[in-house]
C-alpha cells in the first residue's frame, strides 16, 4: 500500500477500519496494530478484533451458532477467563494412526484409551486393539486376533465381535456351518484363553421359540431375508440381538427380532430371551 492509499484508508471512519481488519488473519491484525498508532487504537477499542486475535492465539476456530446471541464483549471475556484450560491441552499431533483397509466399513471405536477395530464378516473374522491415549495408571494392550483364535470350534461362521478394555474382555459370536445355535467365546484381552472371570469357555444361545434345532441360516426359508446380528456390552452383561427383514412376503411390515442377555461372569445361560414378530 503506497502513501496515498494509506492516507485514504486512514481517512475513513474508525468503525470502517475495524470492519476491514476483521477480514484479515489474526497475525496480520496484530501487525497492522503494531505499525500504526491509529490502527492500534482501533484494535484496542474493538472487542471483535480482540476476539479474533484471542481465538487465533489459542489455536481455536470460530463457530457460528444460529441461536447464540451472546455479545462479542462477553465472548471475549469468557474466552480470556478460560484460556488457562486450553493451555493444558496439547493440540499438536503426536502420532498418526493408520487404520487397515479391512476395517474401513466395520466396527471402529475408542474405549479406555484404546482404539478397537473389529471385522466379523463371514469366515474372515479379525480384531485388533492398540493404545492411543493412555493415563499413566492404565495398562496398554496391543494385540490382534485372527479368525481361528477368536473361536474355539471348527467350521464356524463369525457373527460379531466386541471388546471392552475396562473389563479386559473380548467376546466373539459365531455359528456353526450346517449346525444350530449361536456360540460366544469370552476371552481375555491381555492374554490367551478364557477370561479368568467368565463363568464358562463359551455360551450357546438357545434357538428361537418354535424353531428349536433349526439352522439360523435356514429360518424363514420361504423368502429371502436381510439378517442382522449385533453383540453388545451392557456393563456386566453381554447381549446378542438379531432381526430379520423379509425382502419378499405378503406382509411388508413383517419384522422378526430376537434378544438374549447373559450375566457372563456368573452363568452361561441366558437371563432373558425375547422373540417378537411385528
Amino acid at each position: 500500500m503506497n502513501q496515498n492509499m494509506m492516507s485514504q484508508f486512514l481517512a475513513l471512519a474508525e468503525d470502517l477500519h475495524a470492519y476491514i481488519l476483521t477480514f484479515l488473519p489474526y497475525r496480520d491484525i496484530l501487525r497492522c496494530a503494531s505499525v500504526c498508532t491509529g490502527l492500534r487504537q482501533t484494535y484496542l477499542s474493538s472487542s471483535e478484533l480482540q476476539y479474533i486475535v484471542e481465538l487465533g492465539g489459542q489455536q481455536l476456530l470460530p463457530v457460528n451458532l444460529r441461536n447464540d446471541h451472546t455479545p462479542i464483549p462477553e465472548r471475549l471475556r469468557l474466552l480470556r477467563d478460560k484460556a488457562h484450560a486450553w493451555f493444558k491441552f496439547d493440540t499438536r499431533p503426536v502420532q498418526t494412526i493408520v487404520i487397515p483397509k479391512i476395517f474401513y466399513t466395520q466396527k471402529t471405536f475408542i474405549s479406555n484409551g484404546h482404539l478397537c477395530l473389529c471385522n466379523a464378516e463371514g469366515l474372515s473374522g479379525f480384531a485388533k486393539i492398540f493404545p492411543i491415549v493412555l493415563e499413566p495408571s492404565q495398562q496398554a494392550i496391543d494385540r490382534e486376533w485372527s479368525s481361528e483364535s477368536l473361536s474355539s470350534l471348527p467350521d464356524r461362521q463369525n457373527i460379531d465381535v466386541l471388546m471392552d478394555p475396562e473389563q479386559n474382555l473380548i467376546a466373539a459370536a459365531y455359528d456353526i456351518i450346517g449346525g444350530s445355535g449361536v456360540y460366544i467365546d469370552l476371552l481375555a484381552l491381555d492374554g490367551d484363553g478364557v477370561h479368568p472371570q467368565a463363568a464358562g469357555t463359551l455360551i450357546m444361545s438357545s434357538g428361537l421359540p418354535g424353531r428349536q434345532n433349526t439352522d439360523f441360516e435356514d429360518i424363514d426359508s420361504d423368502f429371502e431375508t436381510e439378517k442382522n446380528w449385533t453383540l453388545e456390552n451392557l456393563g456386566r452383561h453381554v447381549a446378542l440381538w438379531h432381526h430379520e427383514l423379509p425382502e419378499s412376503t405378503d406382509d411388508s411390515d413383517t419384522l422378526l427380532w430376537w434378544l438374549q442377555i447373559w450375566d457372563w461372569r456368573y452363568s452361561t445361560m441366558s437371563n432373558v430371551s425375547e422373540p417378537c414378530q411385528k
